[in-house]
């Protein structure tokens, strides 16, 4: 069976990287893949970071057998994917949309089309959230989307669609409450990257909540039309640009002002916050499968980079069982993030 994101990685030459967050020193970067390129300090990379905590070669990217790896050249302060850090000298596979942490730099990586999410035009005239999700992309066909069922895994995450719909039951506040740990702090911090303040930003997530609500009864989730996080990001938009008509009058905002617009890439702060509720659904999930000395071990040492001889001391392992253990929660977590994509988008 073909994974969906492998085989659109094999049909990638060129891929961006985009700073999401730390020095302004790019914002966005065009990579072939023709050929290997190293991130570092030094003049000589094709990527240069130049801050003290990058090494002169600190990581590189290539193709390899129709995969897109990053690799950690021995780097001082290590290269995080997904906030989880790789051993040092090993490489790694990634995908698009995830996140790499270099130095002060987190950077998202977009691999395939530029724009994979929707078009500016799908963007700019989307209506609220009584319409239905419009069509982003071609989905690509793969033996895996000839092998499901109408029990796919595409109903599975759906049920929360359909617990909203239910009548005053206990269902529809559970469906709710779901609803809302999973998707408000997306909204919410999306529209404080697009220079809300606080008080905006969480009056923006009211409003899409609320919008949500009203037509929960008639909201049907189908992935074939479009998925689920492109669709919640137009109304986000949407949301964010009412309220700025509304206050206009108050603030003298100017008739063509578009918030998001400020923003240096509108995809790419969506993307950001989307992986980042994803990672940590994903984690929260594979926190509840093993001991709590083993998750504090892969905390330590997988995702706040603690060398594995001091976690060691402190939680009575031996380095090995640390970092076989943070070996096997990589592969769950990464597992889950596939499967949430492959489901919510």
């Amino acid at each position: 069976m073909v994974d969906e994101a492998a085989a659109s990685n094999r049909a990638v030459d060129e891929m961006d990287l985009i700073s999401v967050s730390g020095p302004d020193t790019f914002e966005r970067i065009r990579v072939s893949l023709s050929a290997p390129v190293t991130i570092g300090r030094s003049k000589e990379c094709g990527i240069v970071l130049n801050e003290s905590s990058v090494s002169r070669e600190h990581a590189s990217i290539s193709k390899e057998d129709g995969k897109v790896l990053i690799r950690d050249n021995e780097s001082r302060a290590g290269i995080a994917v997904n906030m989880m850090f790789l051993e040092k000298g090993d490489s790694q596979e990634i995908f698009d949309r995830d996140l790499l942490t270099i130095g002060p730099w987190k950077i998202l990586v977009r691999l395939g089309s530029e724009n994979s999410d929707a078009t500016a035009a799908q963007v700019a005239g989307a209506d609220d959230a009584t319409s239905q999700p419009a069509s982003e992309e071609p989905r690509k066909t793969s033996s895996k989307d000839k092998d499901k069922d109408k029990d796919s895994i595409y109903a599975t995450r759906a049920s929360i669609f359909i617990r909203l719909q239910a009548d005053g039951s206990m269902d529809r506040e559970l469906g709710w409450q779901e609803f809302t740990e999973k998707y408000a702090r997306v909204i919410a911090g999306f529209a404080r990257n697009a220079g809300l303040r606080a008080q905006d930003a969480d009056d923006v997530l009211q409003d899409v909540l609320l919008g949500f609500f009203r037509v929960s009864e008639q909201f049907e989730y189908d992935p074939d039309k479009g998925r689920f996080r492109g669709y919640l990001k137009r109304v986000t938009l949407n949301a964010i640009r009412a309220r700025h008509r509304r206050k206009r009058p108050s603030t003298f905002i100017k008739d063509d002002y578009d918030p998001p617009a400020e923003m240096p890439d509108v995809d790419a702060a969506w993307d950001r916050q989307w992986t980042e509720q994803l990672l940590q659904r994903a984690m929260t999930e594979v926190r509840g499968t093993v001991e709590d000395r083993t998750w504090k071990a892969f905390e330590l040492y997988g995702v706040r980079g603690v060398p594995a001889e001091q976690v060691a001391e402190r939680l009575d392992m031996t380095p090995a069982a640390i970092r076989h253990a943070k070996m096997r929660l990589v592969k769950q977590v990464r597992e889950i993030v596939d499967q949430l994509r492959d489901e919510e988008g």
